[in-house]
């Protein structure tokens, strides 16, 4: 199994530390990696620089900067303008819809917990966008 070995915020938002964890990823990822890597030139680049950089401007040259939380989120809001979609989704709407499809195709609160690196069921629970039907079976159990 392919795994990605990803920073998690300390559980103290007051440190600057981060901690990784380890997740399963699609099989296929690696690939992808691999071409992304061999494509930009870094396949040989050292293994504690950044990943995904950012661009000098729009020129497509990379830079030696990581690409941060705001850097993808003004892409995505670029994309969603482009393509004449509504600005009123951000890259934290993957992890919703993520987290709901894999609820919605039955895989266990647990694992979906686990997945998403959750300590309390709870969180999970509030990313979950399903709608629920109210039915006559549940309002016949109301107590009157």
């Amino acid at each position: 199994m392919q795994s990605l070995s990803i920073p998690n915020p300390a559980s103290d938002p007051t440190r600057s530390v981060l901690k990784s964890r380890e997740i399963p990823v699609r099989h296929d990822l690696q690939m992808m990696i691999a071409e992304y890597l061999a494509e930009s030139s870094l396949d040989f680049a050292e293994k504690s620089s950044p990943l995904f950089r950012t661009t000098l401007k729009r020129t497509g040259i990379l830079t030696a900067n990581g690409v941060t939380a705001g850097d993808i989120a003004r892409m995505m809001k670029r994309k969603l303008r482009l393509a004449g979609l509504p600005n009123i989704y951000s890259p934290h709407s993957f992890r919703v819809t993520t987290i709901t499809d894999l609820l919605s195709q039955g895989v266990p609160l647990e694992d979906v917990q686990n997945s998403a690196g959750h300590a309390d069921p709870r969180t999970t629970r509030l990313y979950d966008r399903r709608k629920r039907k109210v039915t006559r079976n549940i309002v016949e159990r109301i107590s009157v």
